[in-house]
C-alpha cells in the first residue's frame, strides 16, 4: 500500500512541476481599450490621409456611410494600452507589456437592437505601454460594416433618407508577455443612405437642366483652370464628396 502511495504522489509533483513550468497564459480585458472613432481628413490630388498616435485628433461622435459612393464601412481606431512598462536594462528584463492586436469581432445590430451581422476582421498594430500614467496609443483601421449588411440596409430606401445601424467592436491580440488581451466593447453608432454625402455646389451645376446636376463640373472636367477641390481620404464616408470628384457615379450625375 505504501508503494501505491508512493507512486500517486510522485504523479502528482511531477504534474505540479510541469504546471510551474509552463507559462501562464492570463486573460485581460481591461489593458487595452478603444479610445475613439478618429475623423478622416480632406487631401488634394496626389496627398494620403495619415493618422497617428495623438489622443488629440479629431473623432468622430457617430458615421455616415454613402453606399452610392462607397460599399463598406472602414473607419480608423484609436486604441490605448494601459499597461506599465516593465523593461529593465539593469535587471535584463525585456519588455512584455507591449501589445500585438490581431483584429477585431464585430457585430452589427439595427436600432432597434437586432442582430444582422456578426464576423472577425484581421487588422495588425502594435501599441507600446503607458509611460507613467500617460496609456500608449497606436491608430488601426478595421471594416465594421459589410457590403452585403450595407445593401440590405439602404434596400428600398426613399430618396433622401438615411437608416441606422449600431456598430460594436471588440478589438483582441497578445502581449509580449503570451497574455490574451480583449479591448471594451466599443459601440459606434452609423447612418447609411444613397447619394447623401454627394455635394453640388452651384459652381457644379447648369441652372438650365434640372437641379441637381453636375452638368457645369463635368463640361469643366479636365479643361485648363478647372477648379480643383480637396476630396475626402475614403468618398463616401463620413465626409461629403463633391460632385466633380465622382462624374463617373450615377449618384453624382443625377
Amino acid at each position: 500500500m505504501k508503494r501505491v502511495w508512493g507512486h500517486v504522489l510522485a504523479g502528482v509533483s511531477l504534474l505540479a512541476g510541469v504546471a510551474m513550468a509552463m507559462p501562464a497564459c492570463a486573460h485581460d480585458n481591461s489593458s487595452l481599450f478603444v479610445q475613439d472613432v478618429l475623423a478622416p481628413q480632406l487631401v488634394s490630388t496626389g496627398q494620403t490621409c495619415v493618422f497617428t498616435s495623438d489622443p488629440t485628433q479629431t473623432f468622430l461622435p457617430s458615421g455616415t456611410l454613402d453606399v452610392g459612393l462607397r460599399a463598406t464601412y472602414a473607419p480608423w481606431f484609436l486604441l490605448g494600452n494601459q499597461m506599465v512598462s516593465e523593461s529593465n536594462s539593469q535587471q535584463l528584463q525585456t519588455e512584455t507589456s507591449t501589445i500585438t492586436v490581431q483584429g477585431a469581432v464585430v457585430t452589427i445590430s439595427d436600432s432597434s437592437g437586432n442582430q444582422l451581422n456578426k464576423f472577425t476582421d484581421l487588422a495588425a498594430a502594435t501599441v507600446y505601454p503607458a509611460t507613467g500614467t500617460t496609456p500608449g496609443y497606436a491608430p488601426i483601421q478595421v471594416t465594421t460594416i459589410d457590403e452585403t449588411t450595407a445593401k440590405n440596409a439602404v434596400n428600398g430606401l426613399a430618396a433622401g433618407a438615411t437608416v441606422r445601424l449600431v456598430t460594436n467592436v471588440q478589438f483582441f491580440g497578445f502581449t509580449l508577455g503570451g497574455d490574451s488581451v480583449t479591448s471594451d466593447t466599443f459601440e459606434f453608432p452609423v447612418d447609411l443612405c444613397v447619394g447623401c454625402l454627394v455635394q453640388f455646389s452651384p459652381a457644379d451645376e447648369n441652372p438650365a437642366d434640372p437641379l441637381p446636376n453636375c452638368k457645369a463640373a463635368s463640361a469643366m472636367a479636365g479643361m485648363a483652370g478647372a477648379t480643383v477641390v480637396p476630396s475626402p481620404c475614403y468618398p463616401g464616408q463620413d465626409y461629403v464628396t463633391d460632385c466633380s470628384q465622382c462624374l463617373g457615379n450615377a449618384v453624382c450625375n443625377p
